[in-house]
């Protein structure tokens, strides 16, 4: 909510539709890099428990990136659930906006 009322440049993300758990965003590409003025449209999904889970963040614009899949699946830490025997660094703490300048700063730097 807080991305719909104070926005962050270069982000974007609001409801799609009537459906709450998804959600439409945008992120700009970052400056100096090949991305730079390109806009990569992504779709969240948020699981029945977020915050304790992260959400699932796909991009819908096709883009190279070594840590985008072509299903446009995003290997990232805090996209990952974390706990006991699990690798992942998602927290509760974490919100839409931290996620997607998380993923607007990989594509900067890959395989953070």
């Amino acid at each position: 909510m807080t991305l719909m009322t104070t926005p962050t440049p270069g982000i974007n993300a609001f409801p799609s539709g009537a459906d709450i758990t998804k959600w439409n965003a945008t992120i700009a590409g970052p400056s100096g890099t090949p991305y730079e003025n390109l806009t990569f449209k992504l779709i969240c999904t948020y699981p029945s428990n977020y915050p304790f889970a992260p959400p699932e963040v796909l991009f819908q614009t096709p883009i190279y990136h070594p840590n985008v899949d072509m299903s446009g699946r995003i290997c990232l830490d805090i996209l990952k659930p974390a706990g006991p025997g699990k690798e992942g660094a998602w927290s509760a703490v974490l919100n839409t906006s931290s996620v997607l300048l998380s993923i607007q700063s990989l594509l900067g730097e890959p395989n953070k």
